[in-house]
């Protein structure tokens, strides 16, 4: 299923024995371009509750009808996670540390978007763990892990051809594997009619967090011919087809 983040964003995380907290925002990698952490806010449901990471790792259920995500978490694991600080970022040593507690193989390890897996969810199990640790073992350990925050990349200008011709509005989300394979840009001060196009992240070259400026690939003429973005038919097949067809065609230099 591909969903805006900002849909999922004000979705509440259901625990195994009931809710625990809404998501505030969301931690993506920005080289591999996949949300990695859910960022959930659970003081309303949990007594003395702060803000904690979810990994999709622990994903049972989607209900976009309530508005909720299911995890195979209980209250008491969620409430004794590690804790964060959120003056600092998320630090690969942070990540060892609450895959550890719960368990889960690590996604850094193997050589796809989730370790050895195309899925988060398949590093539930203990062989994925133990696989994990081998291949850290084999491999020199990176502490480099990419993570930044969704809200923070929302409102940044693009820049084509050294010209601004909008803002990011949004990122979609591929529910099944967490991968974002398209990002919403919002052009209303550039193109007449404010229109919301679509651009694929390999049309990205670079994001330069402290200008807060997202470069693309793609001159500024070519920006009027991405796909427009429809929420409504995000998942109708032959919507689909046609911005797959359209983002092919535009050229990647």
């Amino acid at each position: 299923m591909l969903a805006g983040l900002r849909d999922i964003q004000r979705f509440t995380i259901a625990a195994t024995d009931g809710d625990i907290g809404i998501i505030k925002d969301f931690l993506f990698d920005d080289r591999a371009w996949t949300v990695r952490y859910m960022y959930v806010d659970t003081h309303k449901w949990l007594p003395l509750g702060e803000k904690v990471l979810i990994s999709p790792i622990s994903l049972r259920e989607i209900d976009t009808e309530d508005e909720k995500i299911h995890v195979a978490l209980s209250k008491q694991q969620v409430k004794d996670s590690p804790s964060i600080d959120e003056e600092k970022t998320v630090s690969r040593e942070y990540e060892e540390i609450l895959f550890s507690y719960l368990g889960y193989g690590y996604y850094w390890t193997g050589p796809g978007a989730w370790g050895e897996y195309a899925h988060p969810t398949a590093l539930v199990n203990q062989q994925a763990l133990e696989q994990a640790n081998s291949n850290l073992q084999e491999h020199e350990k990176s502490h480099a892990n990419h993570l930044r925050s969704i809200d923070e990349l929302q409102g940044y200008d693009v820049i084509a051809g050294g010209e601004t011709v909008g803002h990011i509005h949004d990122l979609i989300l591929d529910t099944e594997n967490w991968e974002v394979p398209m990002l919403v840009i919002d052009t209303h001060n550039w193109l007449p009619g404010g229109k919301k196009l679509l651009l694929a992240p390999k049309h990205i070259n670079d994001i330069n967090w402290l200008e807060q400026r997202v470069h693309c690939t793609l001159p500024a003429e070519d920006i009027e011919h991405c796909p427009e973005c429809d929420h409504d038919l995000l998942n109708d097949l032959d919507y689909k087809l046609k911005v797959k067809r359209t983002l092919q065609s535009l050229p990647k230099i």
